[in-house]
């Protein structure tokens, strides 16, 4: 009887005793779900690698523009010093021609004393003696003509101001107003530069 009472007690105590819960079971990834946590790891490794990459490019390109912008400013100043340079060498070569034919006027101007001389003794010559003369004469003017200097012909052509000296004026008929009626002192030109102007009678 009391064998029997102690088992009751027993089962009671089983019954009202606290139950433990189960232990959760960890989920098991198939093999697809492991491959894809594999495939996503190397694409987040992949794309850690490639925003570096991209990082050191932009450093790169920033150099290089750096080293381009400063060879811009070195070519610029290059094309300015070679400017500059060819315009020196213009302004000495204008120079030299200039003091050139300045030189080369400054004597011919002596010269042309002497043409008045010989046009003056031209005139009480005649004959053979006046022939001669003029042989001498024109070889005069030749060797003047091989440096550049020119007489000017202005008889009969409208009176320019810019290359003669009007000493006088003449009432020399209607066609011949404001021209060239007498030439009292030929005129000379070296190029576009008048070495003497030419003294004139102007028609009126």
């Amino acid at each position: 009887m009391s064998n029997k009472k102690h088992s009751e007690n027993a089962a009671t105590q089983k019954e009202h005793a606290p139950q433990t819960p189960p232990t959760p079971e960890k989920p098991v990834q198939t093999d697809m779900e492991k491959a894809l946590t594999e495939e996503n790891e190397k694409l987040i490794k992949e794309n850690e690698r490639l925003e570096e990459e991209i990082a050191k490019l932009h450093k790169t390109v920033k150099q290089l523009q750096s080293a381009a912008d400063k060879s811009d400013g070195y070519l610029n100043q290059l094309v300015a010093i070679k400017n500059d340079f060819e315009s020196y060498k213009r302004r000495m070569k204008f120079n030299a021609d200039q003091a050139k034919t300045e030189g080369i006027g400054s004597v011919i101007v002596k010269l042309i004393a002497v043409c008045d001389n010989f046009e003056l003794a031209k005139q009480h010559l005649d004959g053979d003696n006046l022939k001669a003369f003029e042989m001498v004469y024109g070889q005069f003017l030749q060797i003047l003509n091989e440096f550049g200097v020119q007489e000017m012909d202005v008889l009969g052509q409208p009176f320019d101001p810019l290359k003669m000296n009007a000493l006088s004026k003449a009432d020399r008929g209607e066609e011949n107003r404001d021209k060239v009626v007498e030439v009292y002192k030929k005129g000379y030109t070296l190029g576009e530069k008048v070495l003497r102007y030419a003294e004139v009678i102007v028609g009126m």
